[in-house]
């Protein structure tokens, strides 16, 4: 970066886009922000088709079901009564959005976001089978359309199959990706991984390869909201108007005379993703990848004039220091180090087993032939640790209360796995002392409680709260 002063302070203003999409496709351009911006989009795809063929114990590491209400994440199998920490990790991710927009803008756009890392593959595939802008100039120019139908021929079915891929990998997280990889080959998926594979490379396709940047501008709602993320302290890309006007008309004519230190070659404009002119202001269209940096300071260089004529800056020239201490940000970090703590709590206190009871509605209480009163239950039990457990059943409640005898003793459960079973609970005529309920009370309602625990685990149990509906006898 320059050691320039920032720009003078003033009201950060968002634009619309002043320019077009270059017709023969964007230049590229080598420099910091780009290596940056390939290492990023490298460790996300990384991630993205690694993560699905990841196992940790016999089990995915990163996997939905959607079917069974369940989901793996990193060692750990969560389902429906795990929607608190679920729901604490979405707000986590949504402050550190937040906060990143809050530091220097539309970051994420540039650097993470799908829409943008897949928009760059296109391109870099398009420009690997096209040429340079260059270069398509010329084949336009010339009139060689077989050379030029044949080229674009080909950038499509790259594109087609880096979408097909990516839509294979998203299916691939809803089912298992060895078992997908085999039946993919055989041609046996199923008509919803059908229609996922292909309904989703369908979208990366457009997205991606057709729509580009006019998603970005005219279809994601971030970026209408960035002025509201923003403030003055923000720092984003911007162009040194003071220092760069009026420019001059070429490098030996800004070293020399008094003109600007832009020498308006327009290379800022056509590196942008989104095709636009940082001179023109702080435009919503930005995504803050910084390749027009890149390519300014590479002007500056051979020009022998310093950098920072487009840099990473502030309205209202704060350094960034104290752009990370505005109370705003504070705050964000404040309540995202809340949510991991909440996460890690949760995540550290939680049992992965789930117990309900349902009383039968058949039968809600009856009297034996042997005296007996009976209730019958329905016990419904889940469980989400990552290896099978056998649990034991007991019963809690007034004296006198206890299981069927021909009740099985243990449950067995796989992980992941579920089982419903139907309990009676048998009550003797007298368990109903005097004074438990008023004279001559013909019912009376019994506190009891279900406990189950896994005998190879005792600190994995559960709880669950139920009644008795007794009936005097006579």
């Amino acid at each position: 970066m320059s050691s320039n002063p920032g720009p003078s302070a003033h009201v950060l203003h968002f634009h619309p886009p002043v320019a077009q999409p270059l017709k023969f496709g964007i230049r590229e351009i080598q420099g910091r922000f780009n290596r940056y911006r390939g290492l990023s989009i490298g460790l996300t795809q990384a991630l993205y088709f690694g993560l699905c063929w990841a196992h940790w114990d016999g089990h995915p590491l990163l996997g939905f079901d959607f079917v069974r209400q369940r989901v793996h994440l990193f060692g750990a199998l969560y389902g429906p009564q795990d929607l608190l920490l679920l729901a604490l990790l979405l707000i986590a991710g949504a402050l550190a959005l937040f906060t990143a927009s809050a530091i220097a803008g539309r970051i994420f756009c540039g650097f993470a976001c799908p829409q943008s890392v897949y928009t760059a593959a296109f391109l870099w595939l398009e420009q690997r089978c096209q040429g340079s802008p260059g270069r398509r100039q010329r084949l336009w120019r010339e009139g060689r359309r077989a050379e030029r139908l044949l080229r674009r021929t080909a950038t499509w079915a790259a594109w087609a199959l880096l979408s097909l891929a990516v839509g294979w990998t998203l299916v691939a997280y809803f089912s298992s990706a060895p078992d997908l990889w085999s039946r993919t080959w055989q041609a046996r998926l199923s008509p919803l991984e059908w229609t996922g594979l292909l309904g989703y490379a369908a979208f990366t396709f457009l997205q991606a390869g057709l729509l580009r940047e006019s998603v970005c501008q005219h279809m994601c709602p971030y970026a209408r909201f960035q002025g509201v993320m923003g403030h003055a302290s923000t720092q984003v890309v911007g162009y040194d108007a003071p220092r760069g006007e009026p420019r001059a008309s070429t490098i030996t004519t800004a070293r020399t005379s008094g003109s600007g230190a832009c020498i308006d070659c327009g290379l800022c404009v056509e590196v942008c993703p989104a095709g636009i002119d940082i001179r023109q202001g702080a435009q919503y269209a930005c995504i803050s990848c910084g390749l027009c940096i890149d390519a300014c300071e590479r002007v500056m260089q051979r020009s022998r004039q310093p950098g920072g004529l487009i840099r990473f800056a502030a309205a209202d020239g704060s350094g960034l220091k104290q752009t990370l201490s505005q109370p705003r940000i504070r705050l964000y970090l404040g309540l995202l180090a809340l949510c991991g703590l909440g996460v890690a709590v949760l995540a550290a206190t939680r049992v992965p087993l789930q117990l309900e009871v349902l009383r039968d509605r058949g039968v809600l209480s009856r009297q034996r032939a042997d005296g007996l009163q009976e209730n019958v239950y329905r016990l419904h039990v889940q469980n989400y640790d990552l290896r099978a457990h056998a649990y034991a059943l007991e019963l809690q409640g007034p004296p006198g209360l206890r299981l069927a005898q021909d009740l099985t003793p243990t449950l067995y459960i796989e992980s992941g796995g579920e089982r419903s079973i139907a309990v009676r609970v048998l009550a003797p005529a007298d368990a109903v002392a005097e004074g438990q309920a008023p004279n001559p009370a013909p019912s009376a309602v019994l506190p009891l409680q279900f406990r189950l625990r896994a005998l190879d685990a005792p600190a994995q149990q559960r709880q669950q709260a139920s009644t008795f509906l007794w009936s005097r006898a006579g």
